[in-house]
């Protein structure tokens, strides 16, 4: 049986027409599990009650958005609530006649009426309520939410500005009263005082519950359309983001100065713990002897234990097991090597913590995957250590074109120290095209016998047989380089089919450089000349106000600016752009963003071939910064309207899905974006099911990465719409292209709110981007990635990039996750003893 949580709700919130329906019942408190059957079917009917008052509020809202009324929106419910409270009176006589006076007049009105409250679904019904009154009592008001703003204000200009710093202003003026309406109700010694405290908190705690519940029954229709193993989540959802939308800081104060809950931390069950809140403040006003029959019992079904132990659930299905000791699972890119039959990456990797290994789409091929894939599946079950596979399809492509190629040079550059002196020759390998080199032999024994790092490979036109004999080693290969200098190569050993070299110069060798080889008494022994080298490639240099003109035609090779003698801008930089619906969906002064956001722009103008970008940013100094070919392009405030599945992704998706346990969808903005890998998963299973094949997955996980404003926007929507499906849903905070479209300030604020809307819905979530990326790289961490490590045990997974100390970052993830699992759970602190501190136990 599930457990069953009070609610708690004050039967003066209902209008007149509800008081008649609760009848003359009026049981003190009906616990829902051993009430009677009388009091259960009360129980039933205030319920309804209550149900029919949230309707009543949206029929209100409805009426005054057809009517043309200012402030009421049609597209969302009661989220601008208004909350007026007013001071109770201690005198139980006006008190009654204040509650005649409500009752009287609540019945020409569709909105709560209470002594103490009054929840109207506009600003604009609350002047129509307050105009009623002919003497209306002195309040203080608490605004849990700010009115619609209007047109003007949402346009910016100065009225804007002054209407929001006059906002500003009340809001803080508003905070001193309360404030001070707090001391004084604490530091009274009037039980009046303490008692009219204590129900204005009630008030508050009881219109945040309706007004979560008003944001349910506003999406009812779609609520009808989520599974029903989500049905609970999604609920709770719904409930946690009306929550989110009330201003309630100084609510927070209150409650958290008397020792109560301040709400913090309730994403997992929003309802059930405001009802525990108002179940503690109402046993306060116990002492001061308040009547039973104001408050009426609502069961709901989702209680705090049982909602994390849906998100635990949740996690355990789409991940698998959590490992011993660890409730955060452990995610690792697989890099290309590891499909090698030599290779024995994967294999370790599982035996140090790897519990799910990534695969991405956007690199190789079926083939390669499929090696990779076999490889998990064996040593997981090698190990008896169960570890899933996650692929995560490319998604549409927003990057730069190519640029054209520059000349085809190879730079020989030997090692020195800080006086200029060589401490390690340039070493090159020359052969005919296409001979691969061996192992190079060793400088010295000083080195122990280390080979020494290849420079370059120089190929040779004329045949091995005419020119590879004549060569010894102590030989020198004397050139011109492209600038004109003598420079010289050292024949140091012949190896195979060519002969290593030694360069301790400088030197830049171009296709067709003539080597003119020379022996040991200076006779001249043979002439060769340089095959084909690969071309240099080009990038452009931007500085801050620069143009450059992004183009529709990806046939056309990106171009640096073209300048006069003096230096002024002839033509500005050109190049391609690879997603043709930036054209129709960019608009003149949207930010622009190049390179990870390491240039910025700004759109100046747009046609249907051609986009000019004035760059305002592109580096600190006058030096700029170079931009490449296939670099990332990131708009963040234009809606480019693009599928999220792309072509490639629906064709990549039938080995996904036969292959896979989860896969991945990059770059989600909408719910239109789940909802097509929604239909493209049944269309695959159908066609399964009609030739008997067994091979798909029928319960293939969907992870959503969070990468764009939009997408994090829409986060309760993307959700809802991944839950009308029985798959296992999670969420990946994306950080890396989430920095570059939402901004490095926005980043950890947003993170954290992305964590905790997806607690809210019990979906687990995959922390990615740069965990302990220095250390996989080079083997030493940074303090900093050290404590974000840390930080990403709040949720479900940690995802980890290749590198080629893979291992080591996985095995100090590992023992830092066991640690933070011994303090913390999600955002809650265990407080285990503290036994590091000496002399204090």
């Amino acid at each position: 049986m599930t457990d069953r949580v009070v609610a708690v709700f004050h039967t003066e919130c209902c209008s007149s027409s509800a008081t008649a329906a609760l009848g003359a019942g009026k049981a003190p408190f009906i616990t829902g599990v051993d009430a009677p059957r009388m009091q259960q079917q009360q129980l039933l009917c205030k319920k309804n009650v209550l149900v029919q008052s949230a309707d009543n509020m949206l029929h209100l809202q409805q009426q005054q958005s057809m009517m043309g009324v200012h402030g009421s929106s049609a597209s969302s419910p009661s989220t601008k609530v208004l909350f007026q409270l007013n001071v109770r009176s201690s005198k139980n006589s006006e008190s009654k006649s204040k509650h005649q006076r409500s009752s009287s007049s609540s019945a020409s009105h569709t909105h709560f009426n209470s002594t103490t409250s009054v929840l109207v679904a506009d600003p604009a019904a609350a002047a129509v309520k307050k105009k009623g009154r002919e003497n209306p009592p002195t309040s203080v008001n608490h605004h849990l939410a700010s009115p619609a703003t209007t047109t003007k204000d949402r346009q910016g200009g100065s009225s804007g500005k002054v209407k929001k710093k006059d906002q500003q202003q009340q809001q803080q003026q508003q905070k001193q009263q309360q404030q001070q309406f707090l001391g004084a109700a604490l530091l009274s010694n009037s039980p009046d005082e303490y008692e009219r405290m204590l129900m204005n908190l009630i008030d508050q705690l009881h219109g945040i519950c309706l007004h979560a519940l008003a944001l349910e029954r506003w999406h009812a229709p779609q609520l009808k359309n989520v599974h029903r193993r989500y049905q609970e989540s999604a609920r709770n959802l719904l409930h946690y983001v009306a929550f989110r939308s009330l201003d309630i800081a100084g609510l927070q104060e209150t409650l958290t100065s008397l020792g109560l809950s301040s709400l913090d931390n309730c994403e997992a069950s929003t309802i059930a713990s405001v009802n525990s809140v108002i179940s503690s403040v109402r046993s306060l006003l116990y002492a001061a002897q308040l009547d039973s029959s104001h408050f009426l019992e609502l069961s709901w079904p989702l209680a705090a234990d049982q909602a994390g132990n849906n998100l635990f659930g949740n996690a355990q299905e789409l991940f698998g097991p959590f490992s011993s000791q660890r409730e955060t699972h452990i995610m690792v890119t697989l890099p290309s090597e590891s499909a090698l039959e030599e290779d024995t990456l994967i294999q370790t990797l599982i035996k140090t913590g790897m519990n799910v290994a990534r695969v991405n789409c956007a690199h190789d091929g079926p083939e390669t995957w499929l090696k990779m894939i076999r490889k998990v599946r064996y040593f997981s079950q090698l190990l008896e250590s169960p570890c899933r596979v996650m692929m995560d399809l490319a998604g549409p492509k927003l990057r730069t074109g190519p640029m054209r190629p520059g000349p085809s040079v190879l730079k020989l550059k030997p090692f020195k120290d800080e006086t200029g002196e060589v401490t390690s020759p340039a070493t090159v390998w020359i052969a005919n095209e296409g001979v691969k080199p061996p192992p190079s032999p060793a400088a010295s024994e000083e080195e122990d016998n280390n080979s020494r790092v290849v420079n370059a490979n120089i190929p040779i036109t004329e045949e091995a047989q005419k020119w590879l004999k004549k060569i010894a080693v102590g030989d020198i290969f004397k050139f011109k380089d492209r600038k004109g200098r003598q420079r010289e190569l050292l024949v140091v050993a012949k190896a195979g089919a060519g002969v290593w070299a030694e360069c301790n110069d400088t030197s830049y060798v171009e296709t067709a450089t003539e080597f003119v080889v020379v022996g040991s008494r200076g006779a001249k022994k043979a002439r060769l000349h340089v095959g084909e080298l690969p071309k240099i490639e080009q990038a452009i240099v931007l500085r801050a106000g620069d143009k450059l003109v992004l183009t529709r035609d990806n046939n056309l090779l990106g171009t640096p600016a073209v300048l006069d003698k003096k230096g002024n801008v002839v033509a500005p930089a050109r190049m391609a752009c690879t997603l043709e619906q930036v054209f129709e969906a960019a608009k003149a002064d949207d930010p622009i963003k190049f390179d990870e956001g390491k240039i910025t722009g700004r759109i100046s103008a747009v046609s249907s071939s051609e986009i000019l970008v004035e760059i305002t940013d592109a580096g600190g100094d006058h030096k700029g910064r170079k931009l490449r070919g296939e670099k990332a392009i990131n708009l963040p405030q234009t809606d480019l309207a693009v599928c999220g599945l792309t072509a490639k992704d629906a064709t990549d998706l039938e080995f996904v899905a036969a292959h896979a346990d989860i896969v991945a969808l990059s770059f989600v903005n909408g719910p239109s974006d789940v909802q097509c890998l929604q239909t493209e998963l049944c269309h695959i299973r159908e066609r399964h099911q009609e030739s008997s094949s067994s091979s798909s997955q029928t319960s293939l996980g969907i992870v959503l990465k969070i990468e764009t404003e939009l997408g994090f926007q829409r986060l309760p929507a993307l959700l809802l719409q991944a839950m009308e499906m029985d798959n296992s849903v999670g969420v990946m905070v994306a950080r890396g292209d989430m920095a570059v479209e939402c901004g490095w300030q926005r980043l950890a604020e947003m993170q954290d709110q992305i964590l905790i809307t997806c607690e809210a819905a019990h979906v687990p979530t995959i922390w990615a981007t740069q965990v302990l990326e220095g250390m996989a790289k080079s083997g030493i961490p940074s303090r900093a990635e050290i404590t974000d490590a840390a930080s990403a045990s709040r949720a479900e997974c940690v995802m980890l990039n290749k590198g080629p100390h893979i291992i080591e970052a996985v095995n100090s993830l590992d023992d830092i996750l066991h640690r933070e699992a011994f303090h913390r759970r999600k955002n809650h602190a265990i407080m285990h003893p503290l036994s590091q501190f000496q002399n204090y136990h």
